[in-house]
């Protein structure tokens, strides 16, 4: 059985969630001595839900709840000990939410893998910390989100398109209309203005985590990050340059227009990227989110858990 809060605990348990609200845990007088009329000798017996309005049965096991401390959950009780996620099982009788799905109980950590959004490339459960891209109705990290044909990561305010699901840069994408080859890399080379550096995930994770703490570093700073990076100052310094210039497009876009769709096609009469069967074209600058902007959706089976006594 689990230890039981003390009352310090219960008065003084608050946590901010990760949707942004507070939650405080709601503490109400529930025990009745009178509510079970059972001899020292009688074991608690099983109950329906709606057997007594002065019984709590626990959701999990089906037992009469006759400890002092119990657990509230959408209305329904629980064992302090029976409140479990069903993946890895570990007791939540400490944590002021958890969700529920199909009278299923889950932890944050594993609902967030089972039901998260995930990316495209990858396949990786995106947090909601991470810089994201979307493409029509997929999403994607911003490290994963490359042309399939030549690998090249797409900045942003490049157009690219979508057939069947994989990312094509504009270069790519008129060759394939034209019936052309695959480019290689040699004349790919050739044709490109100037060579864009190519970030690996871990590094744009070491980015995003310092960019979340200071957006605009000092030159000290930018040094620390490119060693533990393993990329130039320069380099450094303008990804952080780009970053706050998207962040603050961002924001400016959400307070114009909260109606906007955030992936509008591109191209008019005339032009290699429209009128094509089978394929979608889009502008990077159309489609960059900020961290948190897709999660909201993940607090539709949030559960606050409550304290009773």
């Amino acid at each position: 059985m689990a230890k039981s809060p003390t009352v310090e605990e219960m008065y003084h348990r608050t946590e901010e969630d990760s949707i942004g609200f507070t939650t405080l845990l709601k503490y109400e007088n529930l025990h009745n001595a009178e509510s079970m009329d059972m001899t020292p000798d009688e074991s608690p017996k099983r109950f329906s839900e709606g057997s007594s309005d002065d019984t709590h049965v626990c959701f999990a096991c089906g037992d009469v709840i006759t400890e002092r401390f119990l657990l509230k959950v959408n209305d329904r009780s629980w064992h302090s000990g029976c409140l479990r996620c069903c993946m890895c099982h570990a007791e939540l009788d400490r944590q002021t939410s958890c969700f529920i799905k199909a009278d299923n109980v889950y932890c944050k950590g594993d609902y967030t893998r089972q039901f998260g959004t995930k990316c495209a490339k990858c396949l990786r459960t995106i947090q909601s910390n991470d810089w994201v891209r979307r493409a029509k109705d997929n999403v994607y990290h911003l490290a994963c989100f490359a042309c399939d044909s030549c690998k090249r990561q797409l900045s942003t305010g490049e157009e690219f398109a979508l057939q069947d699901n994989k990312v094509l840069c504009k270069t790519h994408y008129v060759e394939l209309l034209e019936g052309g080859s695959t480019l290689d890399s040699e004349s790919s080379q050739r044709k490109s203005k100037r060579v864009r550096t190519t970030f690996t995930e871990e590094q744009v994770q070491v980015l995003q985590a310092n960019f979340q703490l200071d957006s605009n570093p000092d030159g000290q700073d930018l040094e620390r990050i490119a060693q533990i990076t393993g990329l130039s100052k320069r380099v450094t310094q303008v990804w952080f340059q780009n970053s706050r210039a998207r962040q603050k497009k961002y924001q400016n876009l959400k307070n114009t227009s909260n109606n906007s769709h955030t992936s509008r096609g591109h191209g008019g009469p005339g032009s290699p990227m429209s009128g094509i069967h089978g394929c979608n074209s889009y502008s990077c600058s159309d489609i960059d989110s900020s961290p948190g902007d897709w999660d909201s959706s993940l607090g539709t089976d949030e559960c606050v858990i409550n304290y009773s006594m």
